[in-house]
């Protein structure tokens, strides 16, 4: 044979892996041919859903498999904690070539392992493995969902999403990237995957003359424990549905093999472990082949055994109700406005069957400047201070109380009702529409119609409207601006959109009370979870709806009376009851 054609991911590490069985075929073979076909698997496309939502990890082989029954390709290199245990039929594992480090690896920016982490840390991984071990040894770190291929990993820790990720050492050795780990994890702290760091050849069961050319690249050490821990995890019928871990070495001619089953959360963990002897174990002078066919079947008990062993203790249980009682999808609903302004907006929606889920889009921060203090300095000089949101009322009225409160002579205005409610609480009485709300809504007050020789205080955020001041200039009066606050993305907005594309649930709606949430959310679930953009939107102001339009969503909008948590509950309420009735 004078040419073989490798079928491989596109990935960095997938492509790595490829040519480094091109050099070992070339380097067994001289002046055989290589050819490396790159191809997309349906798990490349998935990046932004959790795998065993979909399918598992075999969603990574199937159209390498496709390709080889198609006689496309000739083998298919895989990592093998990828590889489930049953194989399409006509296709065979030929060659396991030597295991790299099969540890986990520590990475972070800022500390040197995870002893180091203080309480709260949030660690990346994609790995329900190891977020189960790692939770029940270090309860007090948020484990968040974390995937893609190594390099987009390691940017999002590097970009300051996570205080550190976990990822397989054999993956960063391989690319070069073994300086970015501070710790390589024991394995007593964190049991690997089974075929962690391993890489198999995959080929079509009858092609003998390519099993032949890939006999040199097998490794018999690597094999026998690779069959021990495929072993274990046939007997649990394991999968990357479920943190299972599956670890075998040889030291001192005796094979040893761990195995561990453990609940996602950490709560709880099951160990099981066996060792045997790999001297001779037939009684007769048996030839090399029989001997090391012996040793395979010894690797296979063993990985039963060791199954058995964890069912005893409960890993039965823990398994039936993962795969057993499979959740149905939850109706999600997606919150956009601050946790502290939500009221009893999930507790509603909880009650109505729904799945709330909070997903930060707007970060506030006090904003000051000497022309700020210089307007506080003058309270007294003003007729009128205009409240344009709640976050006004909060950080505005902190700085007009260190100035000595408003004055009494002077009229206080709300955009809103809740934004009356909230200087109501504070003790201020204040003149709000009492239809609509936002700033077309108070131009629109009687009291508001004429404002000459009005002086007017607009306490208002960075990045608000500038008409609502600009029209009360039009109508007579002399208007000042108090910045009081910022607006910003928040830096856990996009971790929160991945877990929640992670879970493989249905977002029927998302709720939008600010313009600049929509701003601030559309990019980043445009890049981490389109389907997103084909929810109901429930805007709070037609101003809103504009921006929904603005930027791309597809999904039907709702306009609520007013960006209230009320009205925009009665719009959700309308929508679901047509939506029945059509159905």
């Amino acid at each position: 044979m004078k040419s073989i054609r490798i079928a491989t991911r596109k990935s960095p590490l997938a492509m790595w892996q490829a040519n480094d069985v091109s050099a070992r075929l070339r380097r067994a073979h001289k002046g055989l041919e290589v050819e490396i076909v790159g191809l997309m698997t349906e798990g490349d496309r998935l990046l932004n859903e959790r795998l065993a939502a979909k399918g598992g990890k075999g969603l990574f082989l199937k159209e390498l498999e496709a390709s080889l029954l198609r006689n496309e390709t000739d083998i298919a290199v895989h990592s093998m904690k990828d590889v489930p245990v049953k194989l399409p039929a006509g296709l065979t594992m030929a060659a396991f070539c030597t295991r790299e480090d099969a540890r986990d690896a520590f990475v972070s920016n800022n500390f040197n392992n995870l002893y180091a982490l203080p309480k709260g840390s949030r660690v990346g991984t994609a790995s329900l493995r190891r977020t189960a071990q790692l939770k029940n040894a270090f309860p007090a770190l948020e484990f968040i969902e974390l995937r893609g291929n190594v390099n987009t990993r390691l940017a999002k820790l590097d970009g300051g999403e996570f205080d550190a990720i976990i990822l397989a050492a054999a993956g960063l050795i391989r690319l070069d990237l073994a300086p970015r780990i501070k710790q390589y994890i024991p394995t007593e702290l964190c049991l690997p995957a089974v075929g962690q760091g391993i890489m198999g050849i995959e080929c079509r069961s009858d092609d003998s003359e390519i099993i032949k050319l890939l006999a040199p690249l097998n490794d018999p050490e690597t094999q026998l424990c690779l069959t021990a821990e495929r072993a274990l995890n046939e007997a649990l019928d394991g999968g990357c549905h479920v943190p299972i871990a599956g670890y075998a070495h040889i030291e001192n001619k005796r094979i040893v093999l761990r195995g561990l089953v453990g609940e996602p959360d950490g709560t709880r963990v099951v160990v099981s472990q066996s060792e045997k002897s790999l001297e001779p174990l037939l009684s007769e002078d048996p030839s090399p082949s029989d001997h090391y066919l012996a040793h395979l079947d010894l690797a296979k008990s063993m990985g039963n055994s060791v199954a058995q062993n964890l069912f005893k203790q409960g890993a039965g249980e823990i398994l039936e109700a993962l795969f057993g009682n499979e959740p149905q999808p939850k109706k999600l609903v997606v919150l956009t406005r601050q946790s502290d302004f939500l009221g009893n907006m999930e507790s509603i929606l909880k009650a109505l069957e729904y799945s709330p889920t909070h997903v930060p889009t707007i970060k506030i921060d006090p904003f000051q400047s000497p022309r700020s203090t210089q307007l506080l300095e003058h309270l007294h000089s003003f007729s009128d201070i205009v409240f344009v949101s709640r976050n006004a009322v909060n950080l505005g009225m902190k700085s007009i109380n260190e100035f000595g409160g408003i004055p009494p002579h002077v009229r206080v205005m709300a955009v809103g009702a809740e934004s009356a409610k909230q200087l109501y609480r504070l003790g201020i009485d204040a003149l709000f529409p009492q239809t609509g709300s936002g700033a077309e809504a108070l131009l629109n007050v009687a009291q508001l119609s004429d404002l000459s020789e009005r002086n007017i205080l607009l306490v208002r955020g960075e990045d608000g409207l500038d008409w609502p001041a600009q029209e009360m200039r039009n109508r007579g009066a002399v208007v000042e601006e108090f910045v009081c606050y910022s607006q910003s993305v928040p830096p856990n907005t996009e971790a929160a959109l991945q877990n929640l594309a992670s879970q493989g649930n249905h977002v029927v709606a998302v709720f939008f009370h600010n313009a600049n949430s929509v701003k601030n959310l559309a990019p980043l679930v445009d890049s981490q979870y389109p389907q997103m953009l084909d929810a109901v939107a429930i805007a709070g102001s037609e101003r809103i709806a504009d921006t929904l339009a603005e930027v791309g969503w597809r999904g039907r909008v709702v306009v609520a009376e007013s960006p209230s948590n009320k009205h925009m509950m009665i719009s959700f309420s309308k929508r679901n009851k047509e939506a029945a009735v059509t159905a």
